[in-house]
Parts: C-alpha cells; sequence; structure tokens
C-alpha cells in the first residue's frame, strides 16, 4: 500500500499528522482509525500512558478539523478506536470502541453538531478509564501480547472504507511477539512475529541480506488504500543499537 510513515517519536508523529492534514483542504471525508497495542508496552516507559493518549487527542483534533473542513452538516468523516484483542484480558473492549468511536454519517444534519459535542465531552473521561483497565499489573508475564498480524489478517479491511482518505495510526512498540515463544506462523523467512526475523538480521549487512532473502512478516491482504502512521517504535533489546531501524524496515516493508 502507498503513503506509509513510520513515526518513532511523539514529536514527529505531532508533525506529521499536522503537515498531512494540511495537505487536504477538499470536502473529502476523512475515515481516522486509531489501532490500540496495549500489550505490556504501557509498563515499559513509565510516561506512555500520557504519549498515547496525547496521540489518540491530537488525532481526534485532526477529525475535528475534518468535520469543520465540510461544514459539520455536511460530514461524513469517521473516527474510530479499535483495540488488538490480548488473551487473557478481560478489558471490555466492545464497549470502549463504542464509546470512542464516532460516525457523523448516522446522525442528521442537525443532530450532527450536538452529537460531536456530546462525544467530545465524553472522549477524555472514557480514554482515562480504558488505560485505566487495560492496566494488567506490573510484570511483563501479566500481559500475553496482542496479535498485531492477526488482527491485519482477519480484521484491518472492515475499519477501511474505499470512499473515504483513510488514515490509520497504530500505537504500538513495534514487535509482534508473546509471552507465549510458541505463538505465531512461519513459512521460510517470512513469519507472523518479529523474533525470528530479528534473528536473521544480525549481520552488519542485514538490510541487503533481508532484501536479498525477502525476509519479511507474513503478507497479508489489504481492501484498500491508506496513511499508516506507525507510533512508538522502541527498543527492548540493549545489545542491539539499531533494533529500531529493523523493526522500522520490517514495518515498512509489510505494509
Amino acid at each position: 500500500m502507498k503513503n506509509i510513515l513510520l513515526v518513532i517519536s511523539f514529536a514527529i508523529v505531532l508533525y506529521s499528522c499536522k503537515t498531512k492534514g494540511e495537505m487536504h483542504t477538499n470536502s473529502i471525508n476523512e475515515n481516522y482509525v486509531v489501532l490500540l497495542d496495549l500489550s505490556d508496552r504501557l509498563i515499559q516507559n513509565p510516561n506512555q500512558v500520557n504519549i498515547d493518549t496525547s496521540v489518540i487527542r491530537a488525532v481526534f483534533e485532526k477529525f475535528e478539523k475534518s468535520v469543520q473542513r465540510n461544514l459539520v452538516i455536511k460530514s461524513k468523516d469517521r473516527f474510530s478506536i479499535r483495540i488488538i484483542p490480548q488473551k487473557g484480558s478481560s478489558l471490555p473492549t466492545n464497549n470502549f470502541e463504542n464509546s470512542l468511536s464516532i460516525d457523523m454519517a448516522k446522525y442528521s444534519a442537525a443532530e450532527k453538531l450536538k452529537q460531536l459535542n456530546i462525544f467530545k465531552a465524553a472522549f477524555s473521561g472514557q480514554l482515562e478509564l480504558l488505560y485505566q483497565q487495560a492496566y494488567l499489573g506490573n510484570k511483563n508475564s501479566n500481559f500475553s501480547g496482542v496479535d498485531i498480524w492477526q488482527y491485519f489478517n482477519e480484521q484491518i479491511n472492515s475499519d477501511l472504507n474505499n470512499n473515504f482518505k483513510n488514515k490509520v495510526v497504530i500505537l504500538t512498540d513495534g514487535y509482534f511477539d508473546f509471552e507465549d515463544k510458541n505463538h505465531g506462523l512461519n513459512n521460510g523467512n517470512f513469519s507472523t512475529t518479529t523474533i525470528p526475523l530479528l534473528q536473521k538480521m544480525k549481520s552488519p549487512i542485514w538490510e541487503k541480506e533481508a532484501e536479498e532473502k525477502n525476509i519479511g512478516l507474513m503478507p497479508v491482504k489489504l481492501s484498500g488504500e491508506a496513511t499508516w502512521l506507525v507510533c512508538g517504535i522502541q527498543s527492548k533489546n540493549n545489545k542491539d543499537l539499531i533494533e529500531i531501524k529493523k523493526l522500522s524496515y520490517l514495518w515498512r516493508k509489510w505494509l
């Protein structure tokens, strides 16, 4: 798919969203999807929740600007939070996805502004509650990990719409791995998890070899075009100083 952006720092996220939004001044409706990885990445950085919620609010502000460009009463813009399922989590995923998503096309012209204001008034409180309930403990073993690959393979297409400008923001550390090391599929130099791929990328000329051997995440079929913002990629491996670059390479190649 085209329009792939890999965003590693929060400052770049805000800058990228701003410049992207300002490029489109026509009345085409926009579909914003924020895809959440609520795995043990939440406890790796003491500021992670604040970073996540700040990014989400920034994306929502871009959605609001799109609604305003379409004069509110004509807007069919969409904003959705999607939570990647995690085994063992009791988080009421459907409830939070419903309370943190809005489709302007569902409302009449007379209702649109009122419904947008109601949604906006409840948004921050619901977002805070989501992250409170997503906390499963202070140990990595409390989190099973989320299957990003499976979500893309089975569900992401239902979040895209070819009649809209799709903008998908993925909040993740970049890894596709689990506490259960046996989870995942492998097929030659393709995998649905990142550990076996990173193990194949140890050479000083890892990128050249990855291209030659076609090392990468197992492909999925995407039904529509989108701008992809992958936010928060960070390394868990202090021994590999360029692991962020390797993870970014795998994401870029995959999308």
